[in-house]
């Protein structure tokens, strides 16, 4: 589990006491952590790192130190800044343009080793409709589709999600070899895309929810989360556990955490919760960092979860 607890250090970026990943010399970090004014902070924790920062020249994004099961696949949530040239790293079409943004995203996937061009996504429309990425999809494109996940069996085939606040989820099994990339928002999390996909999954590939390893991304907290009744009452309707993730606040509100949530739909489905890690960094509080729709507005950018398979 990527749980991260305790006290805060104030860490410097290039200190050589810090654990590295030892293919790219990359600090590794393990425990709860923010970028602010150039300083790394690294938050108390103990046994190995779970998470690792890799900064390259042109791209910064964080990844899971260790994959359970031994699947060779690559995951990876792109930050805010471009690595060290400073320059904005933004995913999104709509928000950064065109040209930029799939500028950005060859950086992306040259960063990751990814030698295919294209980088697959849809136009997420916060509900739980899933999109097979298979042959004929390659053919055809995704120009116009519209859906909040996509699944895929074939190796060397990158999927992203765009994210701001929303939780992405990365569901993968080793045998067979099958990756789901899933964006659950609020509303996505009410129409239970993460379930959605996992049924594709089974249906469409022969993967019982047993099988099934998730990464859980950063996302907006329960510290920051703050909704009204219009929004939480739809889940006191139809979720039973609902409680578990709510937290009252004043009379009338309540903030929310993605992560149980998503974690309760996984469970409920059959994903042993020994196989979910999570990566539990709230992009409000790390809005430096992390694009945040909560604490930038209209006008914050986006970056992305990735995973690809690899051959």
């Amino acid at each position: 589990m990527m749980q991260m607890t305790g006290a805060a250090l104030q860490v410097r970026v290039n200190r050589p006491e810090l654990a590295t990943d030892p293919r790219s010399h990359t600090p590794a970090y393990s425990g709860r952590y923010s970028f602010i004014g150039g300083v790394r902070h690294l938050h108390k924790s103990y046994g190995r790192p779970q998470i690792l920062v890799h900064m390259r020249d042109e791209v910064t994004y964080l990844a899971p130190a260790r994959l359970a099961g031994q699947l060779r696949l690559c995951v990876a949530f792109t930050a805010r800044h471009a690595g060290r040239s400073g320059r904005s790293l933004n995913m999104s079409i709509d928000r950064a343009g065109r040209h930029e943004a799939l500028a950005n995203r060859r950086r992306v996937l040259r960063a990751l080793g990814l030698e295919h061009p294209t980088l697959y996504a849809v136009r997420q429309v916060h509900g739980n409709a899933v999109c097979v990425v298979d042959a004929d999809t390659l053919t055809r494109g995704l120009d116009g589709a519209c859906a909040d996940a996509l699944v895929t069996d074939l190796p060397g085939i990158p999927l992203g999600v765009l994210i701001a606040d929303c939780l992405p989820v990365i569901l993968y099994s080793s045998q067979p070899r099958v990756l789901a990339v899933v964006h659950a928002g609020r509303l996505g999390t009410y129409h239970r895309v993460v379930p959605a996909a996992l049924d594709v999954m089974k249906t469409r590939f022969g993967v019982s929810p047993s099988q099934v390893h998730a990464i859980l991304g950063p996302a907006i907290g329960d510290c920051c989360y703050r909704l009204d009744a219009q929004a939480v009452t739809p889940f006191q309707d139809r979720f039973p556990d609902w409680e578990a993730y709510f937290i009252s606040q004043d009379p009338g509100y309540w903030t929310m955490s993605l992560t149980r949530a998503n974690q309760a739909q996984l469970q409920a489905a059959g994903v042993p919760l020994a196989q979910v890690q999570t990566a539990e960094l709230c992009t409000v509080c790390h809005h430096t960092t992390l694009f945040s729709h909560r604490a930038e507005g209209q006008n914050a950018g986006r970056g992305m979860g990735i995973a690809a398979l690899l051959d």
